[in-house]
C-alpha cells in the first residue's frame, strides 16, 4: 500500500498496529449523489473555461475536475467506528472497546448516555444547543446522528456529536459493547 501513510482519519486501521482487536461498527461519511452532481457542473464549467484552447482542453479538464472533487470529497470523509482495544494513552485499558470519529479516540467506559438524533434534532444541537468544548464529528450530507455524553470527570468535553447514517444501529454497538464489558468485570 504505496499511499497508505497519507491516507486521512486512519481509515487503514483495520490492517495496521494501531489497535490489536476487531472492529464492532464501522462507516465511513461518504458524499451522497448531491456532492457528486456538484463536482459534474464544476467539471462542466472548468470545460467551458478551457474550451478556448480547444475541444480536447476542455474535455481534460473537465473529467480533471469532476475526478479531482469527487475524489477529494471520498478521501477526506471521516470514519466512524467501535474497535476493541487500543492505547492505554486515552484512558482505557489495552483490551477496552473505543469509539473513534474522525481522529478522535475515547474509551466506552468514558461515555453516558445516548440520545439519537433525527434531521431537526442534529439542527438544533449543531445550533443552538451546541457547546463549544463538544467534540463533532459532523458532514453537512448526513442528516442525522447520536449525541453521547460523557461520563468521565476528568475529561472537560461534555459530549460527543457524531453523524451517522445508521444511529439505531451504532447506538445498539455502543450499548452492547458497554453491556459485555460490565458483564465481563462482574465475572472477574
Amino acid at each position: 500500500m504505496l499511499l497508505g501513510w497519507w491516507w486521512p482519519d486512519g481509515a487503514l486501521d483495520a490492517t495496521s498496529a494501531w489497535h490489536s482487536g476487531g472492529v464492532r461498527y464501522s462507516e465511513r461519511l461518504v458524499p451522497g449523489p448531491g456532492f457528486h452532481l456538484i463536482s459534474v457542473l464544476c467539471g462542466g464549467a472548468a470545460a467551458l473555461v478551457f474550451s478556448l484552447w480547444g475541444p480536447l482542453a476542455a474535455t481534460m479538464a473537465g473529467v480533471a475536475t469532476v475526478a479531482a472533487f469527487s475524489l477529494l470529497g471520498i478521501i477526506t470523509a471521516p470514519q466512524v467506528r467501535v474497535i476493541d482495544g487500543g492505547d492505554c494513552a486515552d484512558g482505557g485499558t489495552a483490551d477496552e472497546a473505543r469509539l473513534r470519529a474522525g481522529g478522535a479516540t475515547i474509551p466506552l467506559s468514558a461515555l453516558g448516555e445516548i440520545e439519537r438524533l433525527d434531521e431537526a434534532g442534529l439542527k438544533e444541537w449543531m445550533g443552538t444547543r451546541a457547546d463549544a468544548r463538544a467534540h463533532t464529528c459532523h458532514r453537512a450530507w448526513v442528516r442525522t446522528g447520536v449525541r453521547i455524553a460523557v461520563a468521565d470527570a476528568r475529561d472537560a468535553t461534555p459530549y460527543w456529536l457524531v453523524c451517522t447514517r445508521r444511529p439505531e444501529e451504532l447506538e445498539a454497538v455502543l450499548s452492547e459493547a458497554r453491556r459485555q464489558a460490565a458483564h465481563s468485570e462482574q465475572t472477574s
